[in-house]
C-alpha cells in the first residue's frame, strides 16, 4: 500500500485517505462556490503552488470529488467543478465550520481574507437541507476593517443561489461584519438578535425581512 493511506477499514480513514491531504478541503471549500478555473483556484489559495495546486486536482479528480468543464466561446476555458459525489461534502465542511467558529475570533493581522472563505460563511447563514417555499433576493454587505465584499443570494423554492456581486434589485439589504458573520453562519447567533442589538442592519418591507429571519433562524 502507498504510504499515503491509513490502510485502515474505517470510513473516517478512508475519507482521510482522499481529502486529507493539506489544501484539499479548502479546495473543495472554494468549490463549492461554483466552477472555477485553474487561475481562480490560485488566486483563491494564497501561499499554495501550482504543483500542489495540479496535484490535489487530479487526486480528486481520480477519486470523481471533481470533474473539469470546458465553457464554450467568449469564455473558451476550462473549469473545474465538484461532481454530486462533492457536493455532498457541503455538510461535512459546514460540520467543521461550526465546530471550529466559537474559537475563530476576529480576523488576526496577516490573516487572509480570501473571498471563497467568506462566501462559504454566507453559504452557511441560508442553506437549509430543502429550499424555502418563497422567493426573496437578498444584497449582503460584508463590512469590516479594511474589508468590503457584496453577495447576492437569491432563495426560491427551486434552490438558492449565490453570487459574489450585489443583485441589480433586491428586496433585502443586509449588513454585518466578520465575527457576527461567522457567529450566525455556526448557528451560535440568531439574526433576529443581532439586528435588536444593532449589530446587523436590515433594510426591506417588514414582510421580506419576517421572512428572511424565520428563514435565517430557522422558524420556518
Amino acid at each position: 500500500m502507498s504510504n499515503k493511506t491509513y490502510n485502515q477499514y474505517c470510513a473516517i480513514a478512508h475519507a482521510l485517505d482522499t481529502i486529507g491531504e493539506r489544501w484539499t478541503l479548502i479546495i473543495i471549500r472554494n468549490l463549492l462556490i461554483g466552477p472555477r478555473r485553474f487561475s481562480d483556484l490560485m488566486k483563491g489559495l494564497p501561499g499554495i503552488s501550482t504543483n500542489i495546486l495540479t496535484d490535489r486536482l487530479k487526486q480528486l479528480e481520480e477519486q470523481a470529488v471533481i470533474h473539469t468543464r470546458y465553457l464554450p466561446p467568449p469564455a473558451a476555458s476550462t473549469v473545474y467543478e465538484l461532481t454530486e459525489h462533492g457536493l455532498a461534502l457541503t455538510d461535512v465542511l459546514a460540520a467543521l465550520a461550526r465546530w471550529a467558529s466559537p474559537s475563530l475570533g476576529k480576523p488576526q493581522p496577516g490573516q487572509h481574507l480570501v473571498l471563497e472563505g467568506i462566501a462559504f460563511m454566507v453559504i452557511g447563514v441560508f442553506h437549509r437541507a430543502t429550499p424555502p417555499a418563497f422567493t426573496l433576493s437578498c444584497n449582503l454587505l460584508v463590512s469590516d476593517e479594511g474589508y468590503q465584499q457584496l453577495f447576492g443570494i437569491q432563495l426560491s423554492p427551486q434552490r438558492i443561489h449565490l453570487q459574489e456581486a450585489a443583485l441589480h434589485q433586491a428586496d433585502i439589504h443586509l449588513t454585518i461584519d466578520l465575527e457576527s458573520l461567522s457567529t450566525l453562519s455556526s448557528g451560535r447567533a440568531r439574526l433576529q438578535a443581532l439586528v435588536d442589538e444593532q449589530i446587523v442592519r436590515l433594510e426591506g418591507t417588514s414582510t421580506t425581512i419576517d421572512h428572511l429571519i424565520n428563514w435565517v433562524d430557522g422558524r420556518r
